[in-house]
């Protein structure tokens, strides 16, 4: 394995130099840190920049790591980043311009990997495209499962990782995300990192390597073909400078139109849901207004039963001054006010009633709602519901439920500060 070590200053000048060195502690390569040096200038930002360190990863190291982590059936893969370390002022700058297959990786405690075929595959690659680079970091791809850190992942990175500023890039290529990890100030385990950028430049030797180990073989429409004669007689092809040129581009051609075409499906996604929300909104103002004039309508049928009852009282009022039929005066009167009380006592039951079955109801549904939920989580910069899903089920299995608990249709538009309630299963 390589790996690097601090910037140490050379006998004889104050030329820095950065030594790369071998698991026998052999003397593998030097990195000078002289003035054609430079942070990359044509760069794009993706998210927050970092106080303490920089990540420039060149355009195409980034396009064919998806590349990478797409093929083969979208399976969990590893890679490493090759690169260089520049500190200005204190500050690390992180410039990553090769990545390497891991090849020969096995299964170990449930996650993918390196075994010693695997590094001396990285070192005959270091050796052959990437002279005068070291070990910045590695990939972990790990399709439909986000972007969060698991456990392995940084026992892993804590094993052959050392180094405070080697990162790790997890890549989710089904959701089309990918976050860099580096250690916390403490030192004690691996954060998400703010940000990085990806710069361009000319970069030959990623070129060439994409090439000789390229997972999308695009047609060239016009070839020169260098030939060579092997052993057998037979004519073997070389490509020239140029078509490997045009192989590599063409390899960017076919990532950014599937990328656009990605793009076109998630908006026109979205323009679906605009409309179901719509319609939504529509439905709940109808029924507001339908709830209003309900509403109405019970205050106007008490009005009325009011009048009526006040009707009642009258007339009975009227016929006992009259003093009509004398002789059943009396019992007439006391015969109405026995049903007075006793509707009024009706009343006052069915009235009580209601109210008990009212609080019942109230608190069946409290408790029903009690016993779905079981926590509710404010989500934070990062995080994502395969995160949130294995942080209180062991599991990401739940993103189903969390989603249908909180009313949301995508899975990755979950905003930060948002609180989601956790329901139980």
């Amino acid at each position: 394995m390589l790996y690097c070590v601090y910037p140490k200053t050379q006998q004889g000048g104050n030329k820095k130099m950065q030594y790369l060195f071998n698991d026998d502690s052999n003397l593998y390569s030097a990195v000078g840190e002289e003035d054609d040096i430079t942070i990359p200038s044509h760069i794009k930002q993706i998210g927050s920049i970092e106080n303490d360190i920089k990540i420039y990863v060149e355009d195409y190291v980034y396009t064919y790591l998806y590349q990478y982590a797409r093929s083969g059936g979208n399976k969990e893969k590893l890679a490493a980043l090759a690169g260089k370390r520049i500190v200005i002022d204190g500050q690390q700058n992180i410039i990553i311009s090769g990545a390497i297959q891991a090849k020969n990786t096995k299964e170990q405690k449930g996650m993918e990997s390196f075994t010693d075929e695997t590094w001396e595959y990285i070192n005959g690659q270091m050796q052959h495209y990437f002279k005068g680079l070291c070990l910045v970091g590695w990939v972990h791809t790990q399709p439909s499962f986000g972007t969060f850190l698991m456990a392995k992942d940084e026992t892993f990175h804590k094993e052959y990782f050392k180094e405070p500023w080697q990162v790790l890039f997890v890549i989710d290529s089904l959701d089309k995300l990918d976050t860099f990890f580096i250690h916390n100030a403490e030192k004690t385990g691996l954060r998400p990192a703010k940000g990085y950028f990806i710069y361009y430049e000319k970069n030959q030797e990623m070129q060439e390597y994409m090439l000789e180990n390229s997972l999308v073989r695009p047609r060239l429409e016009k070839q020169t073909e260098n030939t060579e004669k092997g052993e057998d007689n037979k004519q073997k092809k070389r490509p020239t400078p140029e078509e490997r040129m045009d192989a590599a581009k063409e390899i960017r051609r076919v990532l950014k139109k599937r990328a656009k075409e990605a793009e076109e499906e998630n908006r026109s996604r979205l323009t679906m849901l605009a409309g179901v929300s719509s319609i939504l909104c529509i439905a709940c103002l109808f029924m507001g207004v339908s709830l209003l004039n309900n509403i109405s309508r019970v205050r106007k049928l008490e009005t009325e039963i009011a009048t009526v009852q006040n009707s009642y009282y009258a007339m009975a009022e009227q016929l006992e001054e009259a003093q009509t039929q004398m002789v059943f005066a009396a019992q007439r009167a006391e015969q109405q006010e026995q049903l007075r009380k006793e509707a009024e006592e009706k009343a006052a039951r069915q009235k009580q009633e209601e109210e008990r079955k009212a609080a019942e109801e109230q608190k069946r549904k409290a408790e029903e709602e009690k016993n779905k939920v079981l926590a509710t989580y404010v989500v934070e910069e990062g995080d994502s519901l395969g995160y949130i899903s294995n942080k209180f089920y062991g599991t990401s299995t739940a993103i189903k439920d969390i989603m249908q608990a909180n009313g949301i249709n995508d899975s990755n538009k979950i905003i930060c500060g948002q609180t989601l309630v956790i329901p139980k299963r």
